[in-house]
């Protein structure tokens, strides 16, 4: 699958619900003026599975954020993440499942696999990232993905994970891609090291 021309409105409606509850609606209304998307203001846009926006508009959102939240307030946007994983699947669901999802609603090839050192760290790869695309911020810039896929894990699992970001295609990597870990494992080996 490669970059998509459009994104499904759940999405932008899930990512809108969350940055109205991390920044109020006043946050929010201040994110789409300065992305040039103020007919969004007073609509209320529908989380629908078989609508879609232009991918302009989803661009312009996250471009928005970025510029807006942009670098010390990744927590921010991380948070925004992980509000908008639980408005896209409110119960558990395997992160094989929720990655296909994320594939199709949002656009990108998505991939994972184990990491043969150590079985409890899992790598997602994203080419074709659209969170990415037409950015270079030369920094990592999908702490909106992290967030969300650490919500997915968490709620599929009970237990809480840290994920970060190792490549980007806006630091000029190829692709896109994570590491999810377990925190219980990153507190041990931040004490070991």
């Amino acid at each position: 699958m490669s970059i998509t021309q459009s994104v499904r409105k759940v999405v932008f409606s899930a990512l809108l619900t969350a940055l109205t509850d991390i920044m109020g609606e006043d946050g929010k209304k201040s994110i789409l003026r300065f992305a040039g998307l103020s007919r969004y203001i007073n609509e209320e846009v529908q989380p629908s599975l078989s609508e879609s926006i232009s991918f302009e508009d989803f661009s312009a959102l996250l471009k928005s954020m970025n510029s807006l939240l942009g670098h010390g307030t990744h927590a921010i946007l991380y948070e925004s993440g992980r509000k908008f994983a639980l408005y896209l699947s409110p119960f558990g669901i395997s992160l094989e499942d929720i990655i296909k999802k994320l594939e199709e609603w949002i656009g990108g090839e998505w991939s994972f696999y184990k990491d043969p050192n150590d079985p409890d760290i899992i790598h997602i790869k994203i080419k074709n990232n659209p969170i990415s695309k037409d950015i270079t911020a030369n920094n990592p810039v999908c702490h909106i993905i992290s967030g969300t896929l650490a919500r997915f894990k968490e709620e599929a699992t009970g237990e809480k994970f840290h994920v970060k970001e190792i490549k980007c295609i806006a630091m000029g990597d190829e692709a896109c891609e994570f590491i999810i870990k377990p925190e219980k494992a990153t507190k041990i080996k931040e004490k070991i090291g």
